[in-house]
């Protein structure tokens, strides 16, 4: 059995396990009454292809989207973005008033100092879990 996973390792292709390299993922902790949160983090391409989230699951929240901030008209306006795209060893950053995950409809109250566990789905039809850090 150890041979054969062995041999597979060897003969699938590295971008079989792609993984996105990703730090600081937080959000800031709000009264239950506000319905959405902003999630932040750092993420770092180090593939040698470009890498796309197409969606993102918590269990803590009934709906995750990527938005982005854009100025239009004079007012600052929060649009989804469909795909991050993270090109290869290349960083981006999800950041107050760029980037950020939109996270909404809490199912539970969140306190700082609590972790939840978000799910990515990228294009190539794998996932990767992480922790959220939820901060005051």
């Amino acid at each position: 059995m150890s041979r054969l996973l062995l041999m597979l390792l060897l003969i699938l292709p590295g971008s079989a396990f792609a993984e996105l390299d990703i730090n600081d993922a937080w959000i800031k902790n709000l009264p239950p009454m506000i319905p959405v949160r902003a999630g932040y983090m750092t993420i770092h391409n180090a593939q040698t292809h470009a890498l796309s989230i197409i969606a993102i699951r918590c269990d803590a929240f009934t709906s995750v989207e990527i938005h982005r901030t854009i100025e239009r008209d004079g007012m600052m306006r929060m649009e989804p973005v469909p795909s991050l795209i993270i090109e290869p060893d290349s960083t981006v950053q999800l950041a107050p008033g760029g980037l950020h995950l939109m996270m909404m409809n809490p199912t539970q109250p969140t306190k700082p100092g609590d972790t939840l566990m978000i799910v990515i789905e990228l294009d190539d039809g794998s996932t990767q879990s992480l922790k959220l850090i939820v901060k005051k």
